[in-house]
């Protein structure tokens, strides 16, 4: 077989060349595994850390600004190609590019994205790509910040100020349970924390929340639960009226076994507690039954029977 020669550097090959008239390194200049931009630039949140290119925003896996570039990266620029499943590719980061805020925060670097063909390893092509970082707030961490948002509220009452231990008792439970939603999903918060008489008024971030909390406090409190709503606006994309919901919440201060006095003679004792009902069980062992609303209406109070 006569001798090969490379038509764009004279280099002697073979018939592994991948073209009949080129070398490899001169088929890969003419013929790249792929072509990126050279330059990109993300959104990152300064307190949440979430990312976006345009208007939306996404969480990342892991809060780590070289971790979010690189996801950045993979979602924005190279989607379509790890779509096609042909390229490996990896990322590294210039060091020796990196640029920072006076505030220590990195704003420019340059990252070199290797891909090689998975057919063929030694089929390879690198692209760099500067990257610019914005920091500034993203929706939901503005809203945080300013405190004031909300789309619904959620009242917390006991009959009289004799009763707002259980207050406190319900806030701790519910400052727990809410850090642990938003640790899942940072869009539900409390916003604000307001002091009633007789009780507390959250203001919370979503209706989801909202839910989340009647459902959570349901399954070791026992209480009156009414609804309503306000008409705040409309939503003239959607063609629908936009309503405030609130929901009121009349805590019972008593428990399954307890002793209670009924206008300051009629002793009963707490048989069963219902999902809206209360069954009383009087001293000849005779029962009877109240709904919630009964114990908001009657003057009752609980006996301690070891007190003397």
């Amino acid at each position: 077989m006569p001798n090969r020669f490379c038509a764009i550097c004279g280099k002697k090959i073979n018939e592994s060349a991948p073209h009949y008239g080129m070398c490899l390194e001169c088929y890969l200049k003419e013929n790249p595994l792929f072509i990126l931009q050279k330059k990109f630039s993300i959104n990152v949140c300064l307190d949440c850390l979430s990312y976006s290119k345009k208007q939306q925003w996404f969480e990342p896996e892991i809060k780590d600004i070289f971790y979010i570039i690189e996801e950045s990266i993979n979602n924005f620029i190279l989607k379509s190609l790890l779509k096609k499943d042909t390229i490996q590719f990896e990322i590294e980061f210039d060091q020796n590019s990196f640029e920072y805020s006076s505030k220590d925060l990195l704003k420019t670097l340059k990252v070199i994205i290797i891909g090689k063909l998975k057919e063929k390893t030694r089929i390879t092509h690198k692209e760099e790509i500067s990257v610019n970082i914005n920091y500034e707030l993203c929706d939901n961490c503005q809203k945080i910040r300013g405190g004031s948002y909300y789309t619904a509220i959620l009242q917390l009452r006991v009959r009289k100020d004799q009763e707002f231990d259980l207050i406190n008792e319900v806030l701790n439970d519910i400052q727990k349970y809410t850090e642990k939603l938003f640790d899942k999903d940072p869009r539900h918060f409390i916003s604000e924390v307001k002091d009633q008489k007789y009780g507390v008024d959250l203001y919370l971030s979503t209706n989801e929340i909202m839910n989340y909390l009647i459902s959570f406090l349901n399954n070791k409190y026992h209480f009156l639960l009414k609804r309503s709503k306000k008409l705040v606006g409309r939503d003239n994309q959607k063609g629908k009226n936009i309503y405030r919901i609130k929901t009121l919440l009349k805590f019972l201060p008593i428990s399954k076994g307890d002793i209670i006095l009924i206008d300051k003679r009629k002793k009963f004792v707490i048989d069963t507690i219902l999902k809206n009902k209360i069954i009383l069980k009087d001293y000849k062992g005779e029962k009877i039954t109240k709904d919630f609303q009964y114990f908001f209406d009657i003057d009752f109070e609980k006996v301690d029977e070891n007190r003397k």
